[in-house]
């Protein structure tokens, strides 16, 4: 079950004695927020919009408040225009069923273990560490870089807790839900990785899922070779403005004889962008949002690191973002 530490949320409140709250959640997590606001004894004011992460703060809309409780994400050390509270919310589930159901399997494929996990599952870590260990395993959890506030927290953007360890590891395991961040470890290591569900206890080998994403991917950037108009996309969320690498990518394009356009906006859609009739884009903001949304729109999306991909003949690099 999910928990916010509302004690916690109130002494953190006191100290900053607001008199006006905006309160920010993810869209797992919007139905509690009367809940919260009804707890509250201050003027309280929800941001409705969607929200994809600690990247993606509503400090500039919320800014005639006093102070932000943004919810369900660990903090990125951003600047912000009001002070902000990052409320993470965690998962009380014990992990330590999944592992031992799946003990033979994992022995089988080899001793030395890269342990990670989203933030939900960070407070369970360490048991899920010290059950492996006394099962027999080396195992290795790392540290991040300064985008990762916890040792063994991936987020979506940033698989460094990995990168930092695959020399030490036979294969990652990563405990939670959902293919994107243990695909985006495989694709970065190199290395084996095993996803364990902690609510169905079932164990799945990505391999299989990472040579269909790649085969899609790569679908996508022969079809963008025949493009000669790009759309550069910039986010102005503060934690995924990527500008250095937009003007990096129009000056690579140019220089392969395509035109580039560099194209800023808050919320990347295909209705957002329809209008500009390019012929492809590159999404210099989440690299998510190429990976997952592909197939709603009509015209080639890219990442940043398959633009390269376009000229040259190399291996795969998922896009990520590396520091703040």
């Amino acid at each position: 079950m999910l928990q916010i530490d509302k004690e916690k949320l109130l002494e953190e409140l006191r100290k900053l004695n607001p008199k006006k709250v905006g309160l920010q959640f993810p869209e797992g997590l919007k139905s509690k927020a009367i809940e919260i606001a009804d707890m509250l004894d201050y003027e309280v004011f929800i941001y409705g919009g969607n929200t994809y992460g600690a990247c993606d703060v509503a400090d500039e809309e919320l800014s005639f408040c006093d102070c932000l409780i943004h919810f369900g994400h660990a903090e990125i050390p951003l600047k912000f225009k009001i002070p902000v509270i990052f409320m993470e919310v965690f998962d009380d589930i014990d992990l330590v069923p999944s592992l031992k159901k799946n003990l033979d399997h994992l022995e089988k494929k080899g001793k030395n273990i890269g342990l990670a996990t989203t933030v939900q599952h960070i407070p369970q870590l360490k048991n899920a560490e010290s059950f492996l260990k006394s099962s027999g395993f080396n195992v290795y959890i790392g540290k991040g870089t300064e985008r990762i506030k916890y040792d063994g927290q991936v987020l979506g953007c940033n698989f460094s807790v990995c990168t930092n360890i695959e020399d030490k590891v036979d294969y990652f395991l990563y405990i939670g839900t959902g293919y994107f961040h243990p695909l985006g470890i495989t694709l970065n290591t190199g290395k084996e990785v095993f996803l364990i569900d902690p609510y169905t206890k079932k164990i799945e080998n990505l391999e299989h899922e990472k040579t269909k994403l790649l085969k899609k991917r790569y679908a996508v950037i022969e079809k963008a070779k025949d493009a000669e108009k790009f759309g550069l996309i910039v986010s102005t969320r503060k934690g995924q403005y990527r500008m250095k690498e937009a003007l990096y990518i129009k000056k690579e394009l140019e220089n392969l004889g395509k035109k580039a356009y560099i194209f800023l906006t808050r919320e990347i859609s295909p209705e957002e962008l329809r209008g500009f009739n390019m012929d492809a884009y590159v999404i210099c903001a989440c690299p998510r949002i190429a990976i997952d949304d592909q197939s709603r729109y009509e015209k080639p999306i890219l990442t940043v690191s398959e633009v390269s991909l376009i000229s040259q003949t190399k291996e795969y690099e998922f896009d990520v973002i590396g520091g703040i």
